[in-house]
């Protein structure tokens, strides 16, 4: 006696592409499935047992990026910001400002992947840069 399986269901289609995807939330979209951390980070903070980690994601799904801080202990308000910048250079623009005043997890809304994206956690606010030494107090992934 033969059996045949029916078909493994097709993966959903995202619910947006590119710049499609942009203030849109990646679980929303179904964006995280393939998704990958591509760059992180590790905030210094001598007050805390487990440190604050900030992770910059990609989906090649939805061809959109996002960022991703979590922050199991906090002991003062903590800063998380998403920037872009054009693919061809230019001025620095803040897609995303988030203030966590408790411990947690924040995700940003995705940005188009094709275009210069960093995502950085500070204890000190916002700064497009975070070049100035802090001590690992502010931190930054690397421009993508």
């Amino acid at each position: 006696m033969l059996f045949l399986l029916p078909p493994a269901p097709a993966a959903a289609a995202p619910g947006c592409v590119g710049a499609a995807c942009r203030g849109k939330m990646a679980a929303a979209q179904g964006c995280r499935d393939g998704a990958f951390a591509i760059n992180g980070f590790t905030l210094v903070d001598p007050d805390v047992t487990q440190p604050t980690r900030g992770d910059l994601w990609y989906s090649p799904a939805c061809k959109a990026m996002w960022g991703e801080l979590n922050a199991p202990e906090l002991i003062s308000f903590l800063y998380a910001q998403l920037w872009t910048q054009s693919e061809y250079g230019g001025v620095n623009e803040a897609a995303d400002f988030f203030q966590m005043g408790n411990e947690g997890n924040y995700t940003t809304p995705m940005v188009d992947w094709q275009q210069s994206v960093k995502f950085c956690g500070s204890h000190k606010g916002v700064d497009p840069d975070m070049d100035f030494p802090s001590g690992g107090y502010n931190a930054c992934t690397s421009w993508r």
